[in-house]
C-alpha cells in the first residue's frame, strides 16, 4: 500500500512492502511476542518531492531516495505509522 507523507520538508511517495501489528494479548502466555505484542514495518520510498526557498518545486532524484530512506527512516517510520493507525482507526468507526 502506498501513502504520502511529509517528512522534514519532503513530500514523500512510499509503499509499506511488510506490515506487523498485532496488538498485545497480556493473558496470553504461550510467547513473549503474543502477550507483548508487535509491531514491525518495511518500506521503499518510491518518489518525493521538495520545494526551494523560493517555493519552486523540484523533484528528488531517484538515486537519491534510499539515502533519504536510511538518514530518515525513524521519521518516515513514525510517520507510517500515524497514517496506518488514522486507516484503522476509520476502518473501525465505519464498520461499526
Amino acid at each position: 500500500m502506498e501513502h504520502e507523507i511529509v517528512v522534514e520538508g519532503f513530500v514523500l511517495q512510499v509503499e509499506v512492502t511488510h506490515c506487523e501489528n498485532t496488538p498485545p494479548c497480556p493473558g496470553t502466555w504461550s510467547s513473549d511476542w503474543d502477550a507483548q505484542g508487535c509491531r514491525e514495518l518495511e518500506f521503499k520510498v518510491v518518489s518525493g518531492i521538495c520545494y526551494d526557498d523560493d517555493g519552486i518545486r523540484m523533484d528528488v532524484e531517484p538515486y537519491q531516495l534510499p539515502i533519504l530512506a536510511h538518514s530518515l527512516g525513524r521519521q518516515i517510520e513514525t510517520a507510517l505509522w500515524v497514517e496506518i493507525d488514522a486507516i484503522n482507526r476509520r476502518q473501525k468507526r465505519w464498520a461499526a
